[in-house]
């Protein structure tokens, strides 16, 4: 009777959890897997318990993961990097929603897997971003702080496509603050340098003239026969730029075990 009671209990919670939408959560709560021995132990536990952070901050929404191998077996680091999502139980909600950051030290590879909701909030322009700035620390041997960019960017990515819906993406670019802030000073330093050219100019009290009539007084000199002489012409041609425009939004594939995957890699 106390066995039925118990599957009873279970069976209620269950139903009660799918009504409320609880969130599923994923099963592998290795978030850093470090087999190519590229942290110290307390560098890996901070990146654990960092990334652990952002997965909480998005409500469990999505899984975030770094692998690191020395070798990928004889798979493509795609392969890789996406049978590793699915064979070790990554991933929250139905979808099982997330990305996994796969290096390879063998190859020299780095490559992004998404899947589920990860797949929309992670656009191919925004994983080449993202691996752009990722790569640049691993080239230099800093894989601690390639690891924490690529927590801080996954924050980003999926706090922008939570807040409006709309992911970063090839005509919805992030905006680069310093870059605007050295446009702005250019442009007030010029403004600047006008105004005190102007007022430069109107302290001067004698002009350079370049032509004699200044000096003619009115009515003393006749002109009896004038012509047109044509001397030269000036062309001005301006070239028209042409864009054949490129797509944005995520391109996706099929892995082994049959899931959808988005991403995408490349060398460091």
């Amino acid at each position: 009777m106390k066995i039925l009671k118990k599957i009873a209990a279970a069976f209620a919670a269950a139903v009660m959890c799918t009504a409320l939408a609880c969130p599923v959560y994923a099963e592998n709560p290795d978030k850093v897997v470090d087999e190519a021995n590229l942290l110290t132990d307390s560098e890996e536990q901070s990146l654990e318990r960092y990334i652990n952070d952002v997965i909480e901050k998005h409500d469990f929404g999505y899984d975030i993961a770094v692998v690191t191998v020395n070798s990928t077996g004889g798979k493509s680091a795609v392969d890789y990097a996406d049978d590793y999502y699915d064979y070790n139980d990554y991933g929250y909600d139905s979808a099982g929603s997330g990305l996994l950051l796969l290096v390879d030290m063998g190859g020299r590879n780095w490559h992004i897997s998404t899947k589920g909701n990860g797949i929309r909030a992670f656009t191919d322009y925004g994983i080449d971003r993202i691996g752009d700035k990722v790569a640049g620390y691993l080239s230099n041997g800093d894989y601690y702080s390639a690891f924490e960019e690529f927590a801080d960017q996954s924050d980003s990515y999926i706090e922008k496509y939570e807040s409006s819906g709309n992911a970063y993406d090839v005509g919805n670019r992030p905006k680069n603050y310093g870059q605007m802030f050295l446009i702005s000073l250019a442009i007030g330093v010029i403004a600047g340098l006008v105004v005190c050219l102007c007022m430069k100019a109107q302290l001067r009290t004698a002009v350079k003239q370049t032509a004699a009539r200044v000096y003619i007084k009115n009515g003393s000199m006749r002109v009896n026969n004038a012509r047109d002489i044509f001397l030269y012409n000036n062309v001005t041609r301006t070239k028209i730029e042409s864009s054949s425009g490129s797509g944005g939004g995520s391109s996706t594939h099929t892995s082994s075990s049959g899931s959808t995957h988005g991403g995408g890699g490349g060398k460091f």
